[in-house]
Parts: C-alpha cells; sequence; structure tokens
C-alpha cells in the first residue's frame, strides 16, 4: 500500500478489519463526501498485516501525524477495540478530537459512555461528519448540528436526529483512491460466497421498507427506502470495472430486487455500455419472479442470497418477516427450474423456536436444494425488537463467537445457554447446531459422515465450478495470473 500522507483529518477502519476483503463503505463515502468539500483526509485501513501489526501502524501515524480529527468507523463487534484506540489517542494525541460513527453508535450510543471521545455520529455520517468538523473548525455551536451525541456533566447529550440524505444520486463515489485496492480487488471468496472471483461490494440502497424483528438495518438507515438511479449505479460500475480490472460485483443492497425495473434499467444501460460482469445479490423470495431472475442470470447473475430464516409459518410470523413457507417453496421451485444458485441463510434459537420447527427448517433446506446453506444462532444485538437485548459485558464473548465449532466453544455456548437462550431446546443449543451441520456442508467445519445429503450439500457448495459462466468471465478476466496465485490463501480460509 502506498504511504500514507500527513492530514489533519485521519478517518480509522478498526485494525480488526485488517484481513477483511469486504470494502469500508461507511469510510469511504464520508472520505469522499469531505474531499468533494474541499477537506483533505486520509483513511488508516492497513491490509496485508494482522490485527496487531495494523494496530501498531495506527498507533505511528497517531503518534507522528497528531491529526486535528480522529474519526473512528465502530461495529457492535469492535467496542473493545474502538474503547482501546480512544484511550490512546488521548493520551499520545491530546488535543486531537475524536468523532466516533458507524452502526454501533447508531443503534445504541450510552455504550460509549465510558469512552474518551469527543462526539458520535449518529445515523448517516456523510453530511453531519463534515458539517462538525466545519463547525469545530470556525469555532461555532455545534448545537446546530443535527444527528451528533456528546458527553456533557457525565450525560449524553443529543442535538436533533439527522434527515436522512434522500438522493443518493448526490453523493460522490466511495473514496477509493484512499484504500489499499490491490488488497481488496485480489480473487476472494468473501463477495460473492463461497465463489471464487475477483470483485467488489457495491451499495446502491439505503433503507428498508420490512421490518424484522431481529435486524437493525431500519434503526440505522430508515424504514424508507433509497435508491440510487440506475444510470448512477451504472456509472459506477463502469468506473470500477474500468479502473480495476474486476470481474464481479456484489449488490450489498437489503433487498436488490424490490424495484425491478430498476434491475432491468441497469442492466440494460451496463450492456449499452458494453460493460460484461458477473455478479451476485441479496433479496426476500416475495420479491422476485421467474422473468426477472432468467433476466439476471443472462446478464451475469451467479447467485442470490435469500433470507429464509426458518421452515415454519409459525417462526416466520414471530419475527415478522412477512412471508409464508409457501413464498419460499415458490421462490426455490422457479431457482431450481432456471438452474440459479441460491444462498439461504437460516436462523435458530428464536423465541418459542421448538426442535420440530428446527427439523421442518432442516427439511426445507433439502427439500430446496439450496447451494449455500448458513445456520445462524440469534443472538439479540442491541437494537433488535425482541424483549431482550445483549449486556454490553457480554458483548465481547457472545459477537466473537466460535469462529469454528471447538474455537471458545464452550464460553460461547455456556453464556447462550445461561442468558441467551430463547427457543424451547430440550438440547443444549450446541448440539441443535452440531447436528444442523452434519446434515449440511460447512467449509471450517468438515464431517466424517455417511450422510448422503451432506455430501451433496458440498457439491451444491462447490457446483459454481461447473457453471460456463463463471468459466466465461475468467477467460475474460485481467488477473488470470492472481487468480493461481491467491488460490492458496483462499483455501487456508476454507480449511
Amino acid at each position: 500500500m502506498k504511504e500514507i500522507k500527513s492530514s489533519e483529518i485521519a478517518i480509522i477502519v478498526p485494525p480488526v478489519r485488517s484481513y477483511t476483503q469486504r470494502l469500508p463503505f461507511g469510510v469511504m463515502y464520508i472520505s469522499s463526501y469531505l474531499s468533494f468539500k474541499g477537506e483533505d483526509n486520509v483513511i488508516l485501513d492497513f491490509k496485508n498485516v494482522n490485527t496487531n501489526e495494523a494496530y501498531e501502524k495506527i498507533k505511528n501515524y497517531i503518534i507522528n501525524v497528531k491529526p486535528k480529527f480522529i474519526g473512528i468507523s465502530c461495529f457492535v463487534s469492535e467496542v473493545d477495540i474502538v474503547r482501546d484506540m480512544c484511550k490512546f489517542i488521548k493520551k499520545y494525541s491530546k488535543d486531537s478530537m475524536i468523532i466516533i460513527g458507524g452502526p454501533h453508535p447508531s443503534i445504541n450510543p450510552y455504550y460509549f459512555m465510558d469512552m474518551k471521545f469527543d462526539y458520535l455520529v449518529i445515523g448517516e455520517g456523510e453530511h453531519t461528519f463534515y458539517e462538525l468538523i466545519k463547525t469545530l473548525k470556525n469555532k461555532k455551536d455545534i448545537n446546530k448540528i443535527n444527528g451528533i451525541a456528546y458527553i456533557k456533566s457525565k450525560k449524553l447529550i443529543f442535538t436533533p436526529p439527522r434527515e436522512f440524505i434522500q438522493d443518493l444520486d448526490s453523493l460522490p463515489f466511495p473514496a477509493y483512491d484512499k484504500v489499499d485496492m490491490d488488497f481488496y480487488c485480489r480473487p476472494n471468496a468473501w463477495g460473492n460466497r463461497p465463489i471464487y472471483l475477483s470483485g467488489l461490494n457495491i451499495s446502491s440502497a439505503r433503507g428498508c421498507p420490512y421490518h424484522c424483528k431481529f435486524c437493525v438495518i431500519n434503526t440505522i438507515w430508515g424504514q424508507k427506502l433509497r435508491v440510487m438511479s440506475a444510470k448512477r449505479v451504472a456509472e459506477h460500475i463502469e468506473y470500477i470495472v474500468k479502473k480495476y480490472k474486476i470481474d464481479s460485483v456484489y449488490f450489498i443492497d437489503e433487498s436488490f430486487t424490490i424495484s425491478k425495473e430498476r434491475v432491468y434499467e441497469l442492466f440494460n444501460l451496463l450492456k449499452e455500455k458494453k460493460i460484461k460482469i458477473l455478479f451476485g445479490c441479496q433479496t426476500r423470495v416475495n420479491l422476485i419472479d421467474e422473468k426477472l431472475l432468467k433476466f439476471m442470470k443472462k446478464n451475469g447473475c451467479l447467485q442470490v442470497e435469500l433470507g429464509i430464516e426458518s421452515g415454519t409459518d409459525k417462526m416466520l410470523k414471530v419475527i415478522n418477516k412477512q412471508i409464508e413457507v409457501k413464498d419460499i417453496v415458490n421462490a426455490g421451485n422457479i431457482f431450481k427450474k432456471i438452474k440459479l444458485r441460491t444462498f439461504a441463510n437460516m436462523m435458530i434459537n428464536l423465541p418459542g423456536e421448538e426442535l420440530k420447527d428446527v427439523k421442518k427448517s432442516l427439511n426445507l433446506v433439502k427439500k430446496m436444494r439450496f447451494n449455500v446453506v448458513v445456520w445462524n444462532v440469534y443472538i439479540p444485538y442491541p437494537g433488535v425488537e425482541f424483549d431482550k437485548t445483549l449486556d454490553i459485558e457480554d458483548l465481547p464473548k457472545l459477537l466473537k463467537g466460535p469462529s469454528k465449532i471447538g474455537t471458545n466453544e464452550g464460553e460461547f455456548y455456556d453464556l447462550l445457554e445461561k442468558k441467551y437462550k430463547f427457543a424451547k431446546y430440550d438440547k443444549p443449543i450446541s448440539e441443535v447446531v452440531k447436528n444442523l451441520r452434519s446434515n449440511t456442508f460447512y467449509p471450517k467445519d468438515v464431517k466424517f459422515t455417511l450422510n448422503p445429503y451432506y455430501w451433496y450439500s458440498a457439491f451444491l457448495m462447490f457446483s459454481y465450478l461447473f457453471k460456463y459462466q463463471y468459466w466465461l468471465g475468467l477467460l475474460r478476466s485481467k488477473r488470470k495470473i492472481q487468480y493461481l496465485t491467491n488460490l492458496p490463501k483462499i483455501l487456508f480460509l476454507y480449511s
């Protein structure tokens, strides 16, 4: 990565993300908006190093440069490292003003009461962060800025909420020039999981009109859907394809197909621009039809990620998913008919869930033959709508979780059983997970079993290797050598 210049505004991507190839979009949009407004800034996002090395690089920059303003992005799982960074900054660059933003301060700002910060950005950050910087520079009244919080007399003071940005087309492209694009563009399995491709995530919408009780997206982006125009999205894709020579994109919009007309318009525009790109997306089973999926497949779609969650109407109603099992079956049959890959997110430990409900979920997975199945254990993240949310002292243990069966398993599952078991199982959650993973293939927990469906599910997961679309994309690629050189790293991630 090129050397980062000195700047009075530095925005930090927490070092625990040093391994991930998912772009830090929130930070990149704030950075590009600041630049658009004439405010020079840098992003501290160190890659190709482990977490400790990335943290040391951040510390060295702070000591040597002492930026006047330091922004820190914070996910819910990053509270501990952000707290530690704040202590370090106030010790070694005491005049720096610390501004924390991102999902977690927007969802639960009170978790930051014990941190040495100056301001929190609540909600969308582009306009708020810029206005806060300008106001502080000009020594004007910060209480006139909507969407911030700060501590005064040991109390958290909030200014009025910031209105959401309605015209997303008005935002400049993310600050690709300020992060390590050589790293992010390497072939990887992060985007269209588990498809091995050179690609980038892309965001083209904010908000979600649905209100699933386990989800916090409405708290962050609002319930009203706001979308970029097809023209703007096409321009964005054209830019990153031509500049960074990538082979795929993954739309991280909550429900990419919510506007079918926009999907049609987008790929017709890309066709006019002669942009050929493989892609994946996520959406809901009630927002697709056969005509749309055929069109998407014809235009490069390799996989669609679906929030299935449960195989029973009872549990779907509990979580307010606003679909029924028949909707899932109908969608699944269309995917099977046109031979388009599916990624199914499933969830267990839901309030009131019984073992018979889990069995029905497993039976649905087998019936629909989803290519990838992930069994998520429900954890009450701050901001969810069920009665109980995580106690702050339990955040480090539960949010890290066992990255692999056997790693921190006892501590993780013991805490779930004692305080956060919402299901009505007569078995431990760990046993339920173990049984599910004995039926559906999971790369980091390979089983040696005679269960035929288990091995069939392994074939389904990696069946993209037999798809002509995939190999045509690789033949067009300008990164052929990189696919070979980066493959050992990907195999290591699966091991």
